[in-house]
């Protein structure tokens, strides 16, 4: 009889623990579209498989947050390259990792609106970024860490 309560307590501990809530953060239909938007996008600067992108995603606290990263990310570097036609697989790999970089540098609290000691190239993407996220998304608690 104790077994079978403890075996009872276990299952509902179990049940309760932030795996098991990790179905409600699986993509939708929609949501996968979306990210295979953002993979056309990026081809070729973006190694992950489409399945890893998703899977990574899934495994996030805000999956809703990070596709909406993604999606900035992927529209302020193909503005950018299309703007100023970059040509080259280096380059265009380059131009990704500097994308990636200002946004990280947004998610360290960077850029409270002073943006003058940076390069005209940062300072575009930031511009960039600025414009595709939502508002929300910068000020997403969890989400944006300060080195402070």
């Amino acid at each position: 009889m104790r077994y079978k309560r403890l075996l009872f307590s276990l299952v509902i501990i179990l049940s309760l623990s932030p795996s098991a809530f990790s179905q409600s953060r699986r993509l939708t239909e929609d949501d996968i579209q979306r990210v295979k938007v953002v993979k056309q996008l990026l081809i070729g600067v973006d190694k992950d498989s489409l399945w890893k992108t998703i899977s990574d995603l899934e495994k996030t606290p805000y999956p809703q947050i990070n596709l909406q990263i993604k999606e900035a990310m992927a529209k302020a570097y193909t503005d950018i390259a299309g703007e100023y036609n970059v040509t080259g697989q280096k380059k265009k790999e380059w131009l990704y990792s500097m994308v990636c970089l200002n946004m990280a540098y947004f998610q360290f609290g960077g850029d409270q609106g002073n943006s003058r000691n940076t390069t005209d190239l940062n300072r575009l993407i930031r511009q960039k970024l600025k414009g595709y996220l939502p508002l929300k998304v910068l000020k997403q608690h969890g989400l944006i860490y300060s080195l402070d």
